[in-house]
């Protein structure tokens, strides 16, 4: 356990193409920003918070049936309201994504991931609230890669959004378009680039696969 780390939250990462824009390739790529990638669930499109009710498209394309629909979706809603399910797609607590990963978005090529930094860091990572549910860091997750990200109302950028990975000579990135290299090279990105590209502070984070088992 490394106490000195937090995990500041979950996605379920539905795998996209790697933006040309970025200068390099990624078969598998994700990303924890909502600028590069989606995440699922998208609780808009879910029961009772669109205009016109429900998303048949997304019910159809996700759910077994009317019931599942329904019983998940209000779920997600009561997770929403709790303060442990965010717009932008994050899970405050792996119990919950864990849940939701495996019962419908495991099988649509989709990739759990927990997201930890520093706890020096944590409280720039969303809404103040957000901070005591924080999960403390644990070592039982496969390191996929590092990131350099910022929070910006209500999502997250990262430096690949403003191309600030090309002010840098020698990053080399992962099959998941993450940067391959440890959190210390990330916190040094974050610091040369705080003041450029989005108005956020940015801060440097590991994503992780979790153990689902």
């Amino acid at each position: 356990m490394n106490s000195g780390r937090v995990i500041i939250g979950y996605y379920i990462c539905m795998k996209t193409e790697c933006p040309s824009f970025t200068g390099f390739s990624a078969d598998r790529f994700l990303s924890v920003s909502d600028c590069l990638c989606d995440h699922e669930p998208q609780i808009f499109r879910c029961h009772g918070w669109g205009n016109s009710g429900d998303d048949k498209e997304y019910r159809h394309r996700y759910f077994a049936d009317e019931e599942e629909y329904i019983q998940l979706s209000l779920k997600l809603r009561e997770l929403f309201e709790n303060g442990l399910f965010c717009s932008d797609g994050r899970f405050m607590r792996r119990e919950d994504a864990v849940y939701f990963y495996t019962r419908l978005f495991k099988k649509h090529d989709c990739t759990l991931v927990a997201v930890s930094t520093d706890k020096e860091y944590a409280s720039l990572a969303g809404d103040k609230d957000f901070s005591d549910k924080y999960e403390k860091y644990s070592t039982d997750m496969e390191v996929i890669g590092c990131d350099v990200i910022g929070w910006d109302i209500s999502v997250f950028h990262s430096f690949l959004c403003n191309s600030l990975h090309k002010r840098f000579d020698g990053l080399k990135f992962s099959r998941y378009g993450l940067l391959d290299a440890d959190l210390s090279v990330a916190k040094n990105i974050a610091s040369e680039i705080q003041g450029k590209g989005e108005p956020v502070d940015w801060i440097p984070v590991e994503i992780c696969k979790p153990d689902i088992t």
